[in-house]
Order: C-alpha cells, then structure tokens, then sequence
C-alpha cells in the first residue's frame, strides 16, 4: 500500500519540474515566469518554505507572477534544484528508516508470540505426561476424588429426605 502523498510532495514534483526546465533552457522566457493563479502553483506556493526557496533562487515576485529576471544567474537555480533533492533523499530515507523499524517491532512481538506458544506446549505437553503417571490426580477446580462433579448427590442435593 502506497503511503499518501503529503504537500512536500505535490510541491516537489511542480518544484523540481520547474526548476528543471530552467536549468534544461535557461534562456527560455517561458519557464522563467510563474503565473501565482495557476492552480498547481498557488498550490504549490501554499507549501511551506516553497516562496522562499523560489524567491532565494532569484525569483522576484511583481503581480500575478513569480518571475526569475533574464539577466538573473541560474547558479541559485541550481543550488535550490540540488537542496530541493537534498530534502527529498533525506526524507526518503526517515521514510525507509521508519519502515524499517516498524518490521523490526513486528518482528519482535512474532517472536515474542512464538516463543509464548512453545512454552504453552511445552505445559501441555508436560501435563499430558502426567497424567500417564499412576496416581495422577486432577488438581483443578471442579473435580471430586480424580472425576469431574457431574450428579446432585456430589454437591449434596437430594440426600436426607425432606
């Protein structure tokens, strides 16, 4: 099962697309300009620390847009696009980090179960060794001389007349 996406995510994804197309064409107009009302985005923006990464890769905001100027060295770019994979790498690995610790949890209480189970057969196994003792007698609760109470005279009921 595929864990949810979270918002770094999504904006990961727009993030990098973005900055990618900068760096593939740097003289591009079009990719240099980042309309604010485009739905992904405005989306994207909402994320935290997302403008700033924008605004501190040279991005100026003007209007409707976030725009990185012609004249602007894609070096920031380059340097937001390589912390942006930073983040990435690092929260993948908390992510298997995690997953692994949860196996090795899982792990453990199977084990703890198994090992629980040997011991229950181990009695079992011991009490019906036992009982093939001779003399053996029950010694739970409900038992009368080695057989278990099953009539009204062994309970005292019906003796005596009355």
């Amino acid at each position: 099962m595929r864990p949810p996406r979270t918002q770094f995510d999504s904006a990961y994804t727009i993030l990098r697309k973005v900055l990618g197309n900068i760096l593939a064409s740097p003289d591009e107009a079009k990719y240099r300009q980042l309309r604010i009302t485009n739905q992904k985005v405005a989306t994207m923006l909402m994320t935290k620390g997302v403008r700033a990464l924008l605004v501190g890769s040279g991005f100026v905001e003007g209007g409707d847009f976030l725009t990185l100027p012609a004249d602007a060295d894609v070096e920031g770019v380059r340097a937001a696009c390589a912390a942006l994979e930073a983040q990435a790498a690092d929260r993948a690995a908390a992510d298997s980090e995690r997953r692994s610790a949860e196996v090795a949890k899982r792990k453990e209480n199977a084990d703890q179960e198994n090992e629980e189970r040997k011991r229950m057969m181990m009695g079992i196994d011991d009490d019906a060794s036992a009982r093939k003792e001779p003399g053996w007698t029950a010694k739970a609760a409900g038992v009368k001389g080695g057989r278990a109470i099953t009539s009204c005279a062994d309970v005292g009921i019906g003796q005596g007349g009355g």
